[in-house]
């Protein structure tokens, strides 16, 4: 074979291949960067719907409820402040509580990582057995 006929790519073309694959191997790293950020907010989120949740809980269990309460929660080793807002409704005797988590101290210059609402009334007394409609043994 002759020297003529060895065939190659020239250093222009070895550059310009090295550059595509260098934008596409940082695409890839930001787009990893990105969805691994992605995934905290997401499991900081998750932890303080759990912490408001148990938060309702909480407050559910007196009637009526308390306004401007305030608590800590403990959710995968980190502490989660919430507060608590009671507000009256226009049916008698249920209210509206409505719960906001924050990651760390309570900051209401800083939007809270959850609001969790829900309606509370008075517990009903169960009817007896007789009113059911059941015999008893």
């Amino acid at each position: 074979m002759a020297a003529s006929d060895i065939r190659g790519f020239t250093l222009v073309e070895v550059m310009f291949a090295l550059g595509l694959f260098a934008l596409a191997a940082l695409a890839g790293v930001v787009a990893t960067s990105q969805h691994l950020a992605n995934l905290t907010q997401l499991q900081n989120k998750t932890f303080a719907q759990y912490a408001a949740a148990n938060a309702l809980a909480r407050l559910s269990l007196e009637y009526p409820p308390v306004d401007k309460r305030t608590g800590v929660e403990l959710i995968a080793d980190q502490e989660w402040m919430w507060e608590s807002q009671v507000s009256e409704t226009a049916t008698d005797k249920v209210y509206y509580i409505t719960v906001r988590v924050y990651a760390g101290e309570i900051d209401v210059k800083r939007s809270p990582e959850v609001i969790m609402s829900r309606y509370l009334g008075p517990l009903s007394e169960r009817p007896s057995e007789a009113e059911r409609g059941e015999d008893t043994p």
